[in-house]
């Protein structure tokens, strides 16, 4: 394709080469209908000649575009123009993750957890939607400043048996990540997506994807044939469990896969809490997490992150980097890397259903409990501990904010949070346990949601807008 910076396609003027990849260009773009920037995909003009990949562009753009997921950039617009298929997105701040991967190397446990948990979210909306994303990889991944990651490029993949993936080195990157049935005439489904999901876990932890970089007769041949690697044995300190948890996403029979991506986040998120287990009795489950750098604790900014949600096409590569730009919003907060531990954890093992959850056991009435805390929670924060009637179940404590949740004596759950700039506190009732781990919380007057999980708090506006704190320190009894 011929660059077109300068030029008009249809209403939009074309302003800045993001990047150039195999399926096509994305430009930094002005829609003069609508008055805004937008990222703009051009996909190559063969492509609109396909009428297969043409109406799966369409059938499936159409479903990504109608998807409300924080993780999935939202789509504004499609179709073609000039006989060349594009589509117009958000533009968002941030880097692709196989950049970030180059750049840092391979992710502690605790923070390559965050970020697997988010792009198993947004593939989870996808498959309840009826849609397979077909290419998940490091370049298909934007990951921010404060590591909220999106998952991009969604429904225009090839078939991995497509003769088109042998005319651009980019395709070798894609078959890095391809599951077996891709190279063959299987059926391509969510489990497609669990298997390269695996493959992307074992780049987070070790750095590098599972099978070496050669020729693509090769790279099939691994994936049809080979054992899926050990991490373990790739990066010294890496847990055995997670040896586990990357052999049952890559499991090559898609039947005996892990059943879901959820699932896959969540046993890895069992393996990296079990990483460091002293033997000791039963007590609630901690996860404690150190942020790398200097330690000190960053004031939360009066106005939460105002991200855009939801999403689907751009492969961005721009010296490695995918130039979003950010529609609102002025928290710079940056969120560094995570150490994850449990205390009194079951040995490490892999759930043979969708629920890997974190359980531990108490006698008579167990209660959550973190440093700097007693029977009703943060000492240091009035504003997050219980009634002297109520019991704190969990406790979540990141660089902005402290949060409990109090069981009453009805059984009901109640939510407490407190801002650390400014001791502005919050509390809502009606907390809901989500099966897996965590609370989902709604604030009845405006409509935000408050998501709290072992790796992260997560605050969505009622316009979608979304505000992340990686967790410091987490304990459930649940």
């Amino acid at each position: 394709m011929t660059i077109r910076v300068g030029e008009r396609f249809g209403p939009y003027e074309l302003r800045t080469l993001l990047g150039v990849g195999g399926m096509g260009e994305v430009y930094q773009a002005f829609d003069t209908v609508k008055g805004r920037s937008v990222a703009l995909k051009l996909l190559r003009p063969e492509l609109a000649a396909d009428p297969s990949f043409q109406e799966r562009f369409r059938r499936e753009s159409r479903i990504a575009a109608q998807l409300h997921e924080p993780h999935i950039i939202p789509v504004h617009d499609f179709g073609d123009i000039d006989g060349v298929l594009f589509i117009d997105m958000r533009l968002v701040s941030g880097h692709d993750l196989k950049s970030v991967l180059v750049q840092q190397g391979p992710m502690h446990p605790g923070r390559a957890v965050a970020v697997l948990n988010q792009i198993a979210a947004a593939l989870d909306a996808a498959h309840a939607a009826g849609l397979t994303h077909r290419d998940v990889k490091p370049e298909n991944v934007l990951l921010t400043a404060d590591d909220f990651a999106y998952l991009v490029d969604f429904g225009i993949a090839r078939s991995g048996t497509d003769s088109g993936l042998t005319t651009a080195g980019s395709a070798i990157g894609s078959c890095a990540y391809m599951a077996p049935e891709r190279f063959t005439d299987g059926y391509v489904g969510p489990p497609t997506d669990v298997y390269s999901l695996a493959c992307l876990l074992h780049e987070l932890l070790t750095g590098a994807p599972p099978f070496p970089a050669g020729d693509i007769a090769m790279l099939m041949n691994a994936h049809l044939f080979a054992p899926p690697p050990r991490p373990s044995m790739i990066r010294p300190g890496i847990s055995p469990a997670f040896d586990d948890v990357v052999a049952w996403g890559m499991a090559k029979d898609p039947a005996h896969r892990c059943p879901s991506a959820g699932g896959l986040a969540r046993a890895a998120a069992a393996a990296a809490a079990a990483a460091a287990v002293p033997t000791t009795p039963s007590a609630p489950t901690v996860l404690d997490s150190t942020t790398s750098g200097s330690g000190s604790r960053t004031a939360r900014s009066s106005r939460p992150l105002l991200l855009g949600v939801l999403g689907l096409v751009v492969l961005l590569a721009v010296a490695g980097t995918a130039a979003w730009l950010v529609l609102g919003g002025d928290d710079t907060t940056t969120a560094g890397p995570t150490t994850v531990t449990r205390t009194a954890a079951p040995p490490p093992t892999i759930p043979t259903s969708d629920s890997a959850v974190l359980t531990t056991t108490s006698a008579v009435t167990p209660r959550a409990s973190l440093p700097g805390t007693d029977a009703l929670g943060f000492l240091a924060y009035p504003g997050a501990r219980c009634d002297s009637a109520q019991v704190p179940v969990a406790l979540g404590l990141t660089a902005q904010s402290a949060v409990v949740i109090c069981r009453s004596p009805s059984g009901a759950l109640v939510y407490r949070g407190v801002r650390l700039s400014d001791n502005a506190g919050i509390e809502l009732g009606d907390a809901l346990h989500v099966p897996g781990g965590g609370f989902d919380i709604t604030n009845p007057t405006d409509g935000t949601r408050y998501r709290v999980r072992a790796t992260a708090l997560t605050i969505i506006g009622s316009d979608g807008t979304v505000h992340t704190e990686p967790m410091e320190q987490y304990a459930s009894t649940f």
